[in-house]
């Protein structure tokens, strides 16, 4: 007896299919669509299984290819422009996604870019990894600069009447390990500007540690912030300061390479 499922959703994928084969089918059938579709839709017409639907939108999601609406449904992602020379300039995030995909592998920890956003530090991409666990996706997200390692990385390039406004205000500190006091503040900032990298202790989300490095433009001001974070247990300070500058190493040299100087 076949299944109603297996009737509905006959795969017409060959006996020598790659699952590159899949996954660029499904993109195919994604951008002809021409408007969201659901994943059940998308196994119909493009003869792949459900569960081969779902894991490869999944990755391509992460890749920037394709993107997910409110209600679940799948529609090109913006990073479609990085296959195209002559399209406009793609964003910053799509340009750096490989790079963050590369890190997320290759360190075992959700990777994300973010930019100073004027009052908060603002994610603009993320890439999870493919470690079971794992914390939240942060892409879109905006927090205080003192409490993410990205953030704490931004304020060391900030001019000295920016930095000093800033510790002048009242901070937020919603962890035990959050760290608000000014003078403290101002030694971690001088620190990062020495090591080139921040680090931070449970001082957004307990049980969640981060570690940020700079992208800079050609004059050496900076441009955005590249972070990885994952739990506490695993991702501990005990990697520094080896990882610190394993990464600043790998971002400054993917960074360049993917978006030029």
């Amino acid at each position: 007896m076949v299944s109603t499922e297996a009737q509905s959703t006959p795969s017409q994928q060959g006996p020598g299919e790659s699952p590159i084969d899949r996954a660029f089918r499904l993109l195919q059938t994604v951008v002809a669509a021409g408007e969201s579709v659901g994943i059940r839709e998308l196994s119909r017409r493009s003869g792949l299984p459900r569960s081969t639907v779902a894991r490869h939108v999944g990755t391509l999601a992460d890749l920037g290819m394709v993107s997910r609406a409110a209600d679940g449904s799948v529609l090109p992602g913006t990073a479609l422009v990085t296959l195209q020379p002559d399209a406009a300039k793609p964003m910053l995030g799509d340009q750096l996604r490989p790079l963050l995909s590369e890190l997320a592998s290759t360190i075992g920890e959700n990777a994300a870019l973010s930019i100073d956003d004027g009052d908060s530090l603002l994610y603009l991409a993320q890439v999870r990894s493919q470690n079971p666990v794992s914390v939240p996706d942060v892409t879109s997200e905006r927090h205080a600069f003192h409490l993410v390692a990205p953030g704490l990385l931004t304020m060391a390039w900030w001019p000295k009447a920016r930095l000093d406004a800033y510790l002048a205000t009242e901070l937020d500190g919603p962890t035990p390990t959050s760290v608000t006091s000014s003078r403290a503040l101002l030694q971690r900032v001088r620190r990062i500007r020495t090591t080139g990298y921040a680090w931070t202790d449970q001082e957004l989300d307990l049980g969640v540690n981060g570690l940020a490095v700079p992208i800079l433009d050609e004059v050496g001001e900076l441009r955005a912030t590249v972070s990885v974070y994952g739990p506490s247990y695993r991702f501990s300070q005990d990697l520094l300061p080896t990882l610190g500058a394993e990464l600043l190493d790998i971002v400054e040299e993917r960074s360049s390479a993917l978006i030029g100087p």
